[in-house]
This record gives structure tokens, sequence and C-alpha cells, in this order.
């Protein structure tokens, strides 16, 4: 009978419970990485044959050398293995793989005393502190996590799918908008399937246009299955097909091909989501399914313009140009105009008219006042509620309009009922956590910080928000971890590289700040934006005169919000208020309440919002010191920046 336990350097292999711990904590490994660790560990030292491996992993299944490669690489990154300098996993090129440490086999079981080997008070003290330290990690991890192998918990170990980008056939090849709106919608449709986890779209298109199959993809993305597909358009017909496929294997789950009027896209589009959701999910009610994949309108000319809508926001999310935001926003008026019963076109169109304008990513509606944005973002609201037919969504929109009224208590409480429901939506945790912020509590800042964060890195696509609000949470230490995570998954990215910084800057990290200054300057971020890091830079180093002269530059070239946080950086306490007093009036509290998320913000100093905050309940908090900032250049300087 083998032993239950295997052990090599902090690694620990569970065979009965189908487990791993490295240095005493649990990793998630998929079951052929599990397998595969079983086999390399089962013979360590040894050169284990490709042949050998896919005769043990994938026995009755013919697969190809990439399968087994990516399988490796999964294995490497849940166990922290480098694959030139390996702890654990050599590869011997061409022929197969090799586990490097000595194994040791044990059958105690964890936490128990009474099943202590006889001749354990023999061993050396060393020996027996060790093994005590891993059999109460293991017993610890036991208690706490329900592992994929052992009862699967949907909640805890959800399936997963990345929808991938959809070929245009059509002889034009002009619908690429289709395919792409297409997929967006099956992607958020499924979003909401209970026990099924999505990953990021944006992640798997970038890998194949690297160069990687739609199956590597999905497997380097933790994908267990991933749907592909293709559309062709002429005149008015459609020709659509797909096919769900598993990620270990390439096998096929499901498949079907649509050759229809393309006023039939709705059907078409709820019977794909239908059948994948049904084949991913066996246990949820056939009728909920139904009812959560419902396109939300029966016009296929509104569902085209929102389709569009999405394919015009993904474009801008991978290219960075704000002209496809204006289509898209173009497009969801339309999708509103030609259905005004469309929940989801109100919702989406509401998002164009009033963003959240203290974001690096904040567009806005060139010269409209903010009356006139926020009557148009309410009006869209208003009608997003009084049209929605999922009850769960209407919490959602229901929390926005409270929170344009400033009843934050109300808004932070329909969006935790939100959540509870829809636990995997990131978006929204992003929002609880701006709620949780102005209501003053870190504490549900940090917990939705943590839930963006998690969320975001299991999608493929890390959300630099993630950092933000641990930062604004004051929970620097995580911060900086969330930084340094993130940097590893996408150190391109130059919204993650800007708010690592900040945090590198507040937890008093400058060496490693400074080094990420080379990249920002050389960004695609806004001229004032890049400016700020730098004046972050020579604040936490003591080169006032330098900070000055940058903040200079920030005034004549940033908006208000770099302008702000550059007076509240250079301790010009009088001169940041004074610029956000205008936004103390009726008309625009909900953008002056935006500004509440910074741990220095002074509600204290703007009499209207204070009234109307005290009025619903909140009690803001006191300001905050800016960690490592220029001198205070006035009395009572105390806005974080």
């Amino acid at each position: 009978m083998k032993e239950r336990y295997l052990l090599a350097e902090g690694l620990c292999l569970d065979r009965q419970d189908a487990r791993v711990l490295v240095d005493g904590k649990p990793v998630r490994l998929g079951a052929r990485a599990f397998d595969l660790l079983t086999v390399l560990m089962e013979r360590p030292q040894v050169l284990v044959t490709k042949d050998e491996l896919f005769a043990r992993v994938w026995s009755g299944v013919t697969v190809s050398d990439a399968v087994l490669t990516t399988a490796v690489k999964e294995l490497r990154q849940a166990i922290g293995d480098n694959a030139r300098q390996p702890r654990y996993i050599e590869t011997a090129h061409g022929r197969g793989y090799r586990f490097l440490p000595a194994v040791e086999a044990l059958s105690i079981l964890p936490g128990v005393v009474d099943q202590v080997p006889p001749d354990a008070t023999r061993w050396p003290p060393q020996r027996l502190l060790a093994l005590a330290a891993v059999l109460a990690s293991l017993f610890i991890a036991g208690a706490l996590i329900v592992w994929p192998r052992i009862s699967p918990s949907p909640a805890l170990a959800p399936r997963s799918i990345v929808v991938m980008p959809f070929e245009d056939l059509s002889p034009g090849g002009d619908q690429r908008w289709f395919a792409d709106g297409l997929a967006e919608e099956l992607q958020t449709t499924l979003a909401r399937t209970p026990d099924l986890r999505t990953v990021s779209r944006l992640s798997a298109a970038r890998l194949v246009r690297s160069g990687s199959s739609e199956q590597e993809a999905a497997s380097q993305l933790g994908a267990d299955q991933f749907l592909e597909g293709a559309v062709r358009r002429s005149g008015d017909r459609i020709r659509v097909t797909v096919k769900l496929l598993r990620a270990e294997d390439g096998s096929q789950i499901w498949a079907n091909s649509y050759d229809r009027s393309a006023s039939d896209v709705i059907e078409i589009q709820e019977d794909i989501a239908f059948h994948v959701a049904s084949s991913l999910s066996p246990a949820a009610p056939r009728r909920q399914i139904r009812a959560l994949v419902g396109a939300g309108t029966h016009s296929s000319e509104a569902y085209e313009a929102y389709l569009r809508g999405l394919a015009m926001d993904q474009r801008q999310f991978e290219e960075g140009d704000l002209d496809f935001a204006t289509a898209a926003a173009d497009a969801y008026e339309l999708a509103r105009v030609l259905d005004p019963t469309f929940a989801a076109a109100h919702w989406k169109a509401a998002d164009t008219w009033f963003g959240n304008q203290t974001r690096l990513d904040a567009s806005t509606r060139g010269s409209v006042s903010d009356e006139v944005r926020l009557a148009r973002h309410i009006e869209r609201l208003d009608a997003a509620i009084a049209n929605s037919r999922d009850d769960v969504e209407r919490l959602k929109y229901r929390a926005a309009r409270a929170a344009m009224d400033l009843e934050l208590v109300t808004a932070r409480r329909l969006m935790e009922q939100y959540v509870r429901a829809r636990p995997r939506d990131t978006d929204a945790w992003e929002e609880l956590a701006d709620l949780s912020a102005y209501s003053g509590d870190r504490a549900g800042m940090r917990r939705a910080a943590g839930q963006v964060h998690q969320l975001s890195l299991e999608e493929g696509e890390p959300r630099s928000r993630a950092i933000t609000i641990s930062v604004m949470a004051m929970d620097l230490d995580v911060a900086v971890r969330y930084a340094r995570e993130q940097l590893a998954q996408r150190p391109e990215q130059a919204v993650t590289q800007y708010q690592a910084h900040r945090a590198y800057i507040w937890a008093g990290r400058f060496d490693e700040a400074r080094r990420l200054l080379p990249p920002i300057r050389t960004s695609g971020l806004a001229p004032a934006t890049r400016l700020l890091a730098e004046m972050r830079q020579a604040c936490a180093e003591g080169r006032q005169a330098e900070a000055l002269r940058l903040k200079s530059q920030i005034d004549a070239t940033g908006n208000l919000n770099t302008r702000w946080l550059a007076a509240a950086l250079a301790g010009d306490a009088r001169g940041a208020v004074a610029l956000l007093r205008p936004l103390d009036r009726e008309g625009s509290l909900p953008n002056l309440m935006q500004y509440m998320i910074n741990p220095g913000f002074d509600a204290r100093q703007f009499p209207v919002l204070h009234d109307r905050l005290t009025r619903n309940g909140v009690r803001p908090h006191l300001p905050a010191p800016i960690p490592h900032a220029c001198p205070p250049r006035a009395a009572g300087a105390s806005l974080a920046a």
C-alpha cells in the first residue's frame, strides 16, 4: 500500500485527498497537473520519459507534446518553480522530465497524535519539528479548504470557461464587430450562470495572437473548457458555428451550427448560451438557466446595436482609442431607442454619461455640464430599473441609483445583496469597494479589494483597482503584495505600474518605486499622470524644489483630479480645497463624492456635501496625512494624494 504523503523540500503532496502544499500553503492544481506531479514525485531524481507520462497521466487518450508542455508549465507556476533554474522539475529536452529533490513517503495522517509511529521518539528533534510543522499546516488547510477532488463545492471550485475570439468568415470581412459582440455577450451571459467561472477574453485573444492555439491559451489561463466559433454573414443570412471543448485534451463536449435569417440572432445567442451553461452546470434547473441567458430584448435591430456597443467597448480596452468608446456610447443609445424596454442597453448607456472622474481611464462627454450628464445618467438608470426582468440585476441598478442621491447606506446594502447572489462579478466588487469607502468602512474596502484582486487574477486580467482600493484603505503591505503579483502577471500594464508606484511610495519602498519610473515615463498614460508619479518620488526623496516644478507642469496640463492630487501632495491644503469647491452644489455632489475614496479627503470643508451625508446617516471619516509627501505649505494640510 502506498504511503499517503510525499514530501520534498517544502512541498507536500497528499495522494489520498489530492491536494498539494508548498511551504505550508495550499495551491490549486488541475487534475492533470496533480497526476503529473504525483508520477514525478513517485520516481524522484530519475528521468521519466514523455511516453511514460502520457501513459500514466493521459491513459487511453491521444494528446500532443504541446499538451504535456502546457501541463508542466501549469504545474511549475502553481508550485513556484522556474524552468531556467529549477528547484523541483528539470526538463530533459525531447525526452521527458526529472523531479530533482529526494522524496520521503509518509503514511501519518495530519493532526492525529495516536498514529505517530512507535519509534517516533527516536527521530532527531529537528526532523520531528519539521514534520510537526508540515502536519499542522496540512491539518489547518484541510479544515479551511474544500479541495476539488473531495466533495467539490461550486462556490469554491466552479467550472471555468473562456470564450475565444470568434472568426469573421463573411465574404467582405466586415463583420468583426458582429463576431466580437456575439462572443462578448456570450461570455457576459455565461458569467451569470451558477457554478461557472469565466476567464478573460482579452487575455485569451492576446495569447492566440502571440501564436498559442486556442487549447493552449485556455490551459495557460486555467480554463477547464473553451468555446470557439465563427460567423459568416451575407445579405440577410447568417451562419454561426460553435464548439465547446475541454482544455486538457481538446475533446468536444458540444457543438452546433446555425444557418438562419439575421433576424434570428437573439434566438441563436440564447440557444448557444443555454446549451453551454447546461453542459457545464448540469445540476442547475433548466428554467433558471433559460431565465439567466435571456438577451433582454425581442428586437433584433436593438440587439445588433447592443452587440456593436459591446464590440466597440472591447476594441477600446484592447487598443486604448477613445474613439471606440464614443462609438460604443452611440450604439448603446441607439439600442435603447430601438427598444425602450431593453434594460441592459439603458444600463450600458447610463455608464457612458456619468463615470468615475477620479479614475485614470475616465472619459467625459466633452463640454456637457455636470448637471446635464447627471440628469441623463439618472434617466437611463431609472429606465434600467423599470424594465429589468432580472431581480438580481435590478439590485445593482438600484444601488447605482441610490448612490447618485448619496443614499450610501442603502446603496451599499443593495450592492452587498447583489454580490451575494453574483459573487463572481468583479465590476460589482469594485463598486462595493467605492461605496464602502464613501461610507468610511475600511474593512469593507479591504474585503472588496481582495475579491477584485483574486477574481481578476483568475480571469487572467489583473485589475489595478485592487491596488488602489488597498492603498486608499491604508492597507499598504497588502497593496504592495497585490502590486507585485499583478506586475508579475502583466509587467507591461501602464496603469498597474502607476498604481504600484504609489503603493510602493506610501509603504516607504522608494527604491522599488523608482524602478517603475522609466516604463511610466514612456507609457501611454496622460502626461500629467506621468508627472504625478515623478512628483511623488521627488517628495519622498526630499527633492522639494523639483516636486514644486513638476506641480506647476501638472497645473498647466492636468485635469481636475490630477491637479487636486498634486496640490495635496505639495502640502497646499487650501489650494486643494479651492479646486473642488465648485463641485459643492446639488448638481455636482456625485462627482465630489468620488473624492471621498481618498483617505485624506475632508468632507467638513464642503458644507453642502457634509450636510447631505449626515442627513443620510453617513459619518465621514477624518482625514489622514499623506505618507512621504512634501512638507505642508499651509496649516492643516492632510489631504492624501
